[in-house]
């Protein structure tokens, strides 16, 4: 199976989860390339700009996070939307990571570990029941 497709079915069961959350949720996966997100996800009042990262068991290269969707993200909260999110699948654990905390780190390393992916995110069950 190819990157792009494991990608991209993570994007789907993404979606689907946070719809069966009682979200409304739009997966931009299929609008032309340079999106700077994959979800936009709203639920109760508030809205969710989200970036899918599917990473191998060694970690996230924070590199990963492009210059359109670090600027989109830090204009998405200037507007008043809050946080950017990425959700970050790794293993069959799915850690959300806000934009704030990719950015702070990326100045300080190139990489996130599991260990460090767990300490700073946010599983996504617990996630789920702050918003």
């Amino acid at each position: 199976m190819t990157n792009k497709k494991i990608g991209n079915d993570f994007e789907s069961d993404f979606c689907e989860i946070l719809f069966n959350e009682g979200f409304w949720v739009h997966n931009m996966a299929q609008n032309a390339s340079g999106q700077p997100a994959d979800v936009i996800a709203a639920r109760n009042g508030k809205t969710y700009l989200i970036d899918c990262k599917v990473c191998s068991v060694r970690g996230f290269a924070l590199s990963r996070m492009e210059e359109n969707q670090d600027l989109s993200m830090e204009l998405w909260k200037a507007c008043g939307n809050g946080e950017g999110w990425f959700a970050v699948l790794i293993g069959e654990q799915i850690a959300m990571i806000p934009h704030f905390t990719v950015k702070a780190l990326r100045n300080q390393q190139s990489y996130m570990n599991e260990l460090e992916i767990r300490e700073y995110g946010t599983p996504l069950e617990k996630w789920l029941k702050k918003k």
